[in-house]
């Protein structure tokens, strides 16, 4: 019978903080300046449940005012306005995986050291587990059997804290909404293998965000507007190759911007910066109907690509006190040793009033062919 023994009593807290503090730290919203604590962030924080007890934070959410105000000496006192507010909810789960070693012999033979490994390991693996949880969220993706381009499962816990609000099928039969472009937007049915990512579409989006209600609020970044758009690598090559976004780069990227998001962009147009990133959502159309609806046929002419443009408040991530964060536990008699994490916290996309609060996507094709 395998018996746990105690290790060093400080020595799993260490690295705990370590290990969180790496996941953090390399998340790609950190790196980029996309995620803090306040409104002005792609992903806000919340981190009450830090320093208390709870199993749900709350993210209250108000619109700008839209009354027109009085002039001259007509009364004010009696046609105030009063501030729309809403609240998102966010509830936390665990989640928690593991590595074990298989000896002290083999941690001898091996040049490496195993246990700093198997850290860094972790750390890798719960910073890509944040990260997913974020695009699923922001992009919608509730159907948890999708595979992305290289076939490999990647929605599996799609719903994760919080079942991530899906975009409305109307929507994507419409093949246009209040939150939704398809790249054909006579219906996704019509989407091609011709319905590229384009610098219109862009701009298409931008307008979109301008104009809805409530509006999507543009990250502010040196005193300017800017909204951010994700669009998966696939996307970034047909955007390489269109010749006006190409010839846009060359004569108007800015330059003097030494925020990080423009440091890492893979370009701007119309008010709106660009990244590639791998986890912006993929269909493939021989395995799902669409990004919400399980197996069975699909309502896309080719597989399909989620861009997703966001603004301010795009999602909210509840930070939590994270007990087991790093458990160390023994084998056989200590000769095996096991390493264990864990992520306390929810993620989910902002709502207000049932509304995306601050993305919209848009889904297209690509001139690139999945085997």
């Amino acid at each position: 019978m395998a018996q746990s023994v105690s290790l060093a009593a400080n020595r799993p807290e260490i690295w705990q903080k370590e290990l969180y503090a790496n996941v953090i730290d390399n998340l790609y919203f950190t790196k980029n300046n996309m995620m803090g604590k306040g409104a002005n962030n792609i992903v806000q924080i919340k981190d009450e449940l830090t320093k208390q007890k709870g199993d749900t934070v709350t993210f209250p959410l108000t619109t700008k005012l839209s009354g027109s105000g009085v002039t001259g000496d007509s009364e004010l006192e009696g046609n105030e306005e009063r501030i729309t507010a809403y609240s998102q909810s966010i509830v936390i789960d665990q989640w928690r995986n593991a590595v074990r070693l298989t000896g002290k012999l083999d941690e001898q033979t091996n040049s490496y050291d195993m246990r700093s490994d198997a850290k860094d390991k972790l750390s890798i693996q719960a910073q890509e587990f944040i990260e997913r949880q974020i695009f699923l969220k922001l992009g919608g993706v509730t159907l948890t059997t999708l595979v992305d381009v290289a076939g490999v499962v990647y929605s599996a816990r799609a719903a994760f804290a919080n079942s991530p609000a899906a975009i409305s099928d109307a929507n994507t039969a419409a093949g246009i909404g209040n939150r939704y472009l398809c790249a054909n937007s006579s219906g996704a049915d019509a989407l091609a293998a011709t319905d590229k990512i384009t610098p219109a579409l862009i701009s298409r989006l931008r307008i979109i965000a301008e104009g809805a209600s409530p509006k999507i609020q543009p990250i502010k970044i040196n005193g300017k507007n800017w909204y951010l758009l994700f669009v998966h690598p696939y996307q970034a090559y047909d955007l390489k190759q269109n010749a006006v976004f190409s010839q846009a780069q060359r004569e108007a990227l800015p330059r003097s911007e030494d925020n990080p998001i423009f440091t890492n962009a893979m370009g701007a147009w119309d008010g709106v910066i660009i990244h590639s990133h791998e986890y912006c959502p993929f269909l493939d159309k021989t395995v799902a109907y669409n990004f919400n609806t399980a197996a069975g046929g699909t309502n896309y002419g080719v597989d399909a690509y989620r861009a997703i443009l966001c603004g301010q408040q795009a999602a909210g991530f509840a930070q939590c006190k994270n007990p087991n964060g790093w458990v160390e536990k023994s084998f056989d008699y200590d000769n095996e040793v096991g390493f264990a994490t864990a992520l306390i916290g929810g993620i989910q996309k902002i709502l207000f009033n049932s509304k995306e609060y601050g993305t919209i996507v848009l889904d297209t094709a690509s001139s690139i062919t999945v085997a």
